[in-house]
């Protein structure tokens, strides 16, 4: 293996870091006319990866919220007729999150967008790179879960 040169490793993280935000910034601003904000597509769309019935505290945990700032944004989905709540059968005190029909139109509206931004954000990149691509970042989440102290409550990303 080729060893990365010093200027390669401080420089990777922060593209990767800015690359991941102008790749949100992108979809949001396709997103906005729909009348989806950055945290109402992505909250969503997590709850569409992670499966109806999952517990708002993990739905949190995997936004990288705290708790109680997730709890407005439920709030709203909820009144938008988006998401439903529901107590938990194995924790009353526990609420988990489900989409409703419109919440799955929703999401259809959403990947639709995405797909068409992915598409000019991949526009000249071989299948060969973006292969090349895929195995690295498999790579790096890979060591980054391994970097992840144990019992963290932390599970692999859903977006």
């Amino acid at each position: 293996m080729i060893q990365a040169t010093e200027q390669m490793l401080t420089g990777f993280g922060p593209s990767l870091m800015d690359l991941s935000n102008r790749w949100r910034r992108a979809v949001d601003a396709h997103l906005r006319p729909l009348g989806l904000s950055q945290a109402t597509w992505r909250t969503l769309v997590y709850v569409y990866k992670a499966g109806n019935g999952f517990l708002q505290k993990d739905l949190a945990s995997r936004l990288g919220i705290e708790a109680p700032s997730l709890v407005p944004l439920l709030d709203a989905l909820e009144n938008d007729g988006l998401i439903e709540r529901r107590v938990a059968p194995e924790d009353r005190r526990g609420k988990t999150i489900h989409l409703t029909q419109a919440g799955e139109e929703t999401i259809r509206n959403i990947q639709t967008v995405a797909d068409e931004v992915q598409k000019s954000l991949l526009r000249g990149i071989s299948a060969d790179e973006m292969q090349t691509c895929t195995a690295v970042f498999g790579t790096i989440r890979s060591n980054a879960e391994a970097l992840e102290p144990p019992n963290s409550g932390k599970k692999n990303s859903a977006a």
